[in-house]
């Protein structure tokens, strides 16, 4: 009898931490990388692949996704630069992309060279 509840214990045992591992793997966030085109005299970035604008909507305080944009927003196409993001939400380096592609006051962009390490 001793034997047959020990069986029992350690094939429990074995079948709960079988279950725990498959639990913490499920439990991964995989990023994926996608290209953006990120217009800075707009402030707007486009996802070519999905179709979807990402704007500052300044009546909510927060950014917006859309298939078009509002017709209160004017995109400025030109100029477009590439944007590799790992990640669904392009805007969260917004902060850094306005350092990077600074819009001077005479409409012109002014690109922020990478810092050498």
């Amino acid at each position: 009898m001793k034997k047959i509840l020990l069986s029992m214990l350690i094939c429990g045992s074995i079948l709960s931490a079988s279950a725990q591992a498959t639990d913490s793997t499920t439990n991964t966030t995989v990023t994926t990388t996608h290209k953006y085109y990120y217009y800075p005299s707009s402030n707007i970035y486009y996802d070519e692949a999905s179709g979807n604008y990402w704007y500052w909507d300044k009546g909510s305080s927060q950014w917006m996704m859309a298939q078009t944009l509002p017709s209160t927003i004017t995109l400025q196409k030109k100029p477009e630069y590439p944007i590799t993001y790992n990640g669904n939400d392009p805007w969260k380096n917004n902060t850094a992309d306005m350092k990077k592609y600074k819009v001077k006051k005479n409409g012109t962009i002014k690109i922020k060279p990478k810092d050498k390490d």
